[in-house]
């Protein structure tokens, strides 16, 4: 499975429990596909340059507090895309009080649940807890509650990938009993004598784009980079290192998911007899 496709299934899983029918699941997966591709810490493009930050930089600077603008700049954020400063400041509370980052994709999820109910009279829940008809959720969801840019011509096209995309999709999972795990929350990580990252096990474990600061990611970026690949070594697993990794796998003749796993890791020099 994708790494999309396990965001994407993840997020029906919890708004179905939450009580939303399964084409209003499919209202809210049209709507975060559109607005962010679900990455969650997806930083509005047209800001990236007048900001000076990428999705990651963007979100350690408000983690960290270097950045405090946030409410106030106007760039659209997260899953969902937030951009008003109260929607951003509401925001920014609840995930403090989670003691979690702004870019946490479990958090988003929550929250953006929480925001569907209350915001703009929760016309937007009220579609998606009674309605199977997945265009009207779809559509509900942008006028009500993204209130995006070109209003009705988004609004047409969520409904209708709502309808034509996301309703199978949630369906067939449903059909086939697929149910996918919390993303992996970082692990701290252990230094060596010169403060350097060390795994935690040996061999290596299986690591994906949800392992930002996992003592493999520093790792992975290490060989990567003797590789003569141009990575950053930050322990940071953002869109880029997905895109190196990826064309590692597809050049090394492995499967191009994202994931490095035991194949990935040998091809990148570590021994064979390590993963017996």
């Amino acid at each position: 499975m994708t790494d999309i496709n396990r965001k994407a299934l993840y997020i029906a899983q919890e708004c179905l429990k939450a009580g939303m029918t399964v084409a209003g699941a499919a209202g809210v997966l049209a709507n975060v596909a559109a607005e962010s591709a679900f990455n969650p810490r997806n930083l509005q493009d047209t800001y990236e340059r007048a900001l000076g930050y990428n999705d990651d930089s963007y979100t350690d600077a408000v983690d960290n507090g270097t950045y405090q603008n946030f409410t106030r700049d106007g760039a659209g954020y997260g899953l969902p895309q937030w951009t008003s400063g109260e929607r951003k400041a509401k925001m920014l509370t609840h995930f403090k009080q989670r003691g979690k980052s702004i870019g946490d994709f479990e958090t988003q999820v929550e929250y953006m649940i929480l925001d569907i109910r209350t915001y703009g009279s929760g016309k937007a829940w009220k579609t998606c807890i009674s309605s199977n008809n997945p265009y009207d959720c779809g559509y509900a969801v942008c006028k009500y509650y993204e209130i995006c840019d070109k209003l009705e011509e988004s609004s047409q096209y969520r409904g209708n990938q709502a309808q034509t995309k996301w309703l199978g999709f949630i369906q067939a999972s449903l059909d086939s009993g697929l149910t996918v795990e919390p993303p992996k929350e970082p692990e701290p990580a252990k230094v060596d004598e010169e403060g350097i990252p060390i795994p935690q096990t040996w061999p290596p474990r299986t690591i994906d784009a949800h392992c930002s600061d996992w003592p493999e990611v520093w790792l992975l970026q290490s060989l990567l980079k003797c590789m003569s690949s141009n990575v950053l070594t930050d322990g940071i697993w953002g869109s880029a290192l997905t895109d190196k990794v990826i064309l590692f796998q597809q050049a090394n003749g492995l499967s191009a998911d994202g994931v490095v796993g035991p194949m990935t890791w040998q091809r990148l020099g570590l021994d064979k007899k390590i993963f017996e």
